[in-house]
């Protein structure tokens, strides 16, 4: 419904900025209401979703196709793979106070640069589950990562969708 009626507008946005938007605004509405949210399920049903989407993903590559690129994307894979080391090193980790807590959203950098904010959040925890917990990272993290970025990234891709529609 909310979908028909942005196209409504005559704007284009990413498929996935209506359902986020809508999310938003269950949460807020239960969290000021004091409506209980269940996260086992949302959970639940968010992993049965990415294994349903990642198998259709797979099932339709051709790996065969993608054979003369693997030297390509090794050669980007290790420079990435370099550059957010030194990123999340001489940046994150010196900008950040050079302590424990630097230490985490250092390792939050990397998952960020060579994945999203699943893979900052794993990497935080491997590194606080070995280590001991720190709060400060758990709370900015996930607010960046999944609000901030995805909003900003969605603005920016519906912009130059619309420009050069």
């Amino acid at each position: 419904i909310v979908s028909n009626l942005i196209q409504l507008t005559g704007l284009t946005f990413p498929s996935y900025i209506v359902a986020m938007i809508v999310a938003a605004v269950i949460r807020n509405i239960a969290d000021f209401t004091g409506k209980e949210i269940v996260e086992q399920e949302i959970e639940t049903i968010g992993s049965l979703s990415l294994s349903f989407f990642l198998t259709m993903a797979l099932m339709g590559l051709k790996l065969w196709q993608l054979f003369d690129l693997a030297l390509p994307l090794l050669v980007m894979l290790i420079a990435q793979v370099t550059l957010v080391g030194f990123f999340a090193y001489i940046i994150t980790y010196r900008v950040m106070g050079k302590n424990y807590e630097a230490v985490v959203f250092a390792s939050a950098t990397c998952g960020f640069g060579m994945g999203a904010t699943p893979n900052a959040i794993a990497n935080m925890d491997e590194l606080t589950n070995k280590y001991g917990f720190v709060h400060t990272p758990y709370f900015v993290v996930p607010i960046v990562g999944c609000l901030f970025i995805d909003f900003i990234n969605s603005g920016i891709i519906t912009i130059f969708i619309n420009i050069l529609k």
